[in-house]
């Protein structure tokens, strides 16, 4: 393949093929010596195809102004198509010569032809369609299209509504400081377009390592931020919780049956090793006897009349208000154990209105009551009930329960007495304020 080199009466036949209006870009002759220098330096004699796109390539790197490097590229465009069309080479040829894709200059052929041939839309678009480097269009030569479709050379290179032709680049500020700098730098200083383009490749690499380094300083910012300001929130968070355990300062933990003899404790060592031993001394089961030391019940006595005549029967008198007669300890069995149960302390202005709304829920909800009791009943100082509630709605029982009044929720264990399967017991005490 023959490298294309163009003489000093190439240049001037692309230029009249070109048609341009030197008044229009010269604003009426009055920068005609300034456009003439640029063409002097730009399309320099014997000169190839390669080095001419290298020039076109520093023309549209060096302007900054998008109108002058629209018209910089315009007129490679044309360049391209006068060599096509008046130095024969295929579409192959051209794209290795200028080292440009054969797709992109197969673009821009088929562009021209159109506008200059409007009627073979058809034609040209299937023979200008280069897909991949083994495309037939890649040999396509214009004298071939001219055997074809029986065309002839175009006159001109624009039209009269191509508006480049005219346009006044010699206006702008920049053109006269860009034909300044690329006759110093074609003419003088010989400047290798290789160099240029290595030292461009250069800088945009370093350019490219600038941002990801700041990229990944401010992604190390960040992570470090986030990573102490969760720090931060999770001590605030600390700072703000606070753990509440039931305090039972309602229950008078004071009044327990139990014997006035005092029980020596000399006999048990305090020292660290020997505390695992204390649970094996035969005295300390009389200070934990369950069936001799029971805990008080919650149940407040409504006269003296209510307190049994003989105190050694009380162990086995039944509360009237648990209505539990099948249990012999008559309390509400408030001992450690594996089965909770629930109680729900209210205050009320007014125990008979909040009666009904509890009733209502009771209903609701399919409560039950446990043993002789009756839901609802009248206490001494206010309404009490003692319910079973099924499990899967204790939660929403409870919720609507304490809904508009002053409650307090507790949980208590039994050994005693076991829940029916699949039900909570639950001691409501309503009290009137």
């Amino acid at each position: 393949m023959n490298e294309l080199v163009f003489t000093q009466n190439d240049f001037q036949e692309f230029r009249q093929w070109l048609n341009l209006n030197l008044d229009g870009l010269t604003w009426q002759g009055r920068f005609k010596k300034e456009f003439e220098s640029f063409w002097d330096g730009f399309f320099e004699s014997d000169l190839t195809l390669n080095v001419l796109m290298e020039r076109f390539e520093y023309a549209s790197r060096e302007v900054k102004i998008g109108s002058l490097s629209s018209w910089f590229s315009w007129l490679r465009d044309k360049f391209l198509c006068y060599v096509y069309i008046f130095k024969g080479p295929t579409i192959y040829e051209l794209s290795v010569l200028s080292k440009i894709s054969s797709s992109l200059l197969a673009t821009i052929l088929r562009n021209f032809l159109l506008d200059e041939f409007p009627h073979l839309d058809r034609y040209f678009s299937d023979r200008f369609q280069v897909g991949n480097i083994l495309s037939v269009n890649l040999v396509v030569t214009y004298n071939q299209l001219m055997r074809e479709v029986a065309i002839e050379y175009p006159t001109y290179g624009s039209n009269e509504e191509d508006i480049m032709p005219s346009m006044e680049v010699t206006l702008f500020e920049e053109w006269s400081g860009f034909v300044k700098k690329m006759n110093d730098d074609f003419n003088k200083n010989k400047i290798s377009f290789n160099q240029l383009r290595d030292r461009s490749g250069f800088l945009k690499q370093m350019r490219v390592l600038q941002e990801i380094v700041i990229l990944l300083f401010i992604f190390a910012i960040t992570i470090y931020s986030v990573k102490n300001a969760n720090i931060w929130y999770e001590k605030h968070l600390l700072n703000k919780v606070k753990i509440y355990e039931p305090t039972f300062s309602w229950l008078n933990k004071s009044l327990v049956f139990k014997s006035n003899e005092k029980k020596s404790t000399a006999d048990f060592k305090l020292n660290f090793n020997d505390i695992k031993d204390i649970t094996k001394g035969e005295k300390l089961t009389e200070f934990f006897d369950p069936e001799k030391y029971e805990e008080e019940t919650e149940v407040t006595l409504s006269s003296f009349d209510k307190i049994p005549k003989d105190f050694s029967t009380v162990d086995n008198e039944a509360s009237l208000y648990e209505g539990d007669a099948e249990n012999p300890n008559g309390y509400r069995e408030t001992k450690g154990g594996t089965t909770k149960v629930y109680r729900l302390m209210m205050t009320s202005a007014n125990s008979y209105a909040t009666r009904d709304k509890l009733t209502a829920l009771v209903k609701k909800y399919k409560a039950e009551a446990v043993g002789d009791s009756v839901p609802g009943m009248d206490v001494p100082g206010g309404v009490y009930y003692n319910i079973y509630i099924p499990r899967v709605d204790f939660k929403e029982f409870i919720t609507e329960s304490m809904k508009g009044e002053s409650s307090k929720l507790f949980e208590s264990n039994t050994s005693n007495v076991k829940n029916v399967a699949g039900k909570t017991r639950v001691f409501i005490m309503v009290k009137s304020l």
